[in-house]
């Protein structure tokens, strides 16, 4: 398939962490872009979406510009907005010239980074040509190492992230078969007696994956009644799901329920 990148602003997914993971079609977009985006939460803090696409680009015929925006993690929505808006002039300048990229952890479309900034340019530069490259999510990386299935048959899934309210967390879960809540380490144990009430039991299947398709990846799977004797530690980097039923473990586990 051609891509016709010109005078474009894309947002491409590199994926969960591997780099064999990038898609076919997102390597050939990132060695055809002129300008890549590499989003920062801090201008002193290396990215981890620049460091998976390293070796890609290192293939080009010819270096592509690096553009690092920042986007600091806060609550500061009035700031924030200012620095889409300022982000946006300047990803719009630059594909009024050429082809831009944006990569992102996971997918475009999945709580990203991205978003904020493809709205922006969406409403105030309607000339600017978007398209979108998904990558592989969090969610389905973690459900394959940890390897327990999202959904089968009906049952309903529901992605959840973590800074939700008890009350929201409790109401979502009522009406949900498997829950996956995202960036979730440091909050895991404060969710099992919620997710009692909500109707599942001691008996659910749990995993939590931390560093998912990393070298240093940890996967821990059992039952919610073990959630309280695992040793946790905060870590932005983490998925878990946790499933209504009790499913089979299909991989050996050591006395910690750790993925051996």
């Amino acid at each position: 398939m051609k891509i016709n990148l010109a005078g474009t602003f894309i947002g491409i997914g590199v994926g969960p962490g591997d780099p064999e993971l990038i898609t076919i079609k997102a390597v050939k977009a990132l060695k055809a872009a002129d300008v890549i985006c590499v989003p920062k939460s801090h201008a002193h803090r290396q990215s981890m979406a620049l460091r998976m696409v390293k070796q890609i680009l290192a293939e080009r015929e010819k270096p592509a510009e690096i553009l690092e925006l920042v986007f600091p993690m806060t609550k500061d929505e009035l700031n924030n907005r200012k620095l889409w808006v300022e982000n946006a002039a300047i990803v719009a300048a630059k594909a009024k010239k050429g082809n831009v990229a944006f990569i992102t952890l996971g997918d475009p479309m999945l709580y990203s980074t991205f978003l904020y900034l493809y709205e922006c340019v969406k409403e105030t530069y309607p000339e600017v040509e978007l398209e979108i490259i998904p990558g592989v999510t969090s969610v389905t990386a973690a459900a394959a190492s940890s390897k327990l299935p999202l959904a089968e048959k009906e049952e309903v899934v529901s992605i959840i992230p973590s800074d939700l309210t008890p009350a929201r967390i409790l109401e979502t879960a009522k009406h949900a078969d498997n829950l996956v809540f995202m960036k979730c380490a440091h909050h895991i144990k404060e969710f099992v007696p919620i997710l009692l009430k909500a109707g599942f039991t001691e008996n659910s299947t749990v995993a939590l994956v931390k560093r998912c398709t990393l070298s240093e990846e940890k996967v821990i799977v059992g039952k919610l009644s073990d959630v309280e004797g695992w040793d946790v530690h905060e870590d932005y980097f983490s998925v878990a799901i946790v499933k209504k039923s009790q499913v089979p473990i299909h991989w050996k586990q050591n006395g910690n329920g750790v993925k051996a």
